[in-house]
């Protein structure tokens, strides 16, 4: 994994370029090949990232509805007094 730590840094150190997905891809599904992976064990490591990011994506929305719930209640009993 040296080689997508390094392209990590270097996109890291480009400053406000964008990422470049289609590199970062390259070099980690190179690095992933170099380490023994084959083609399930990438696929099963793709679905799992999907997984993490759904659940995250997810956890920060009930969060971010969580605290406009608790502001909306916050101002309705500011009105009531």
């Amino acid at each position: 994994m040296d080689t997508l730590t390094n392209t990590l840094n270097a996109i890291r150190q480009q400053g406000a370029q964008p990422l470049n997905n289609k590199v970062l891809a390259d070099c980690l599904f190179r690095d992933l090949r170099q380490h023994g992976l084959k083609d399930k064990d990438i696929v099963s490591l793709s679905s799992e990232l999907i997984a993490q990011l759904t659940n995250d994506i997810k956890d920060r929305a009930e969060k971010i509805h969580a605290a406009d719930a608790a502001a909306q209640s916050a101002e309705k009993l500011t009105r009531t007094r």
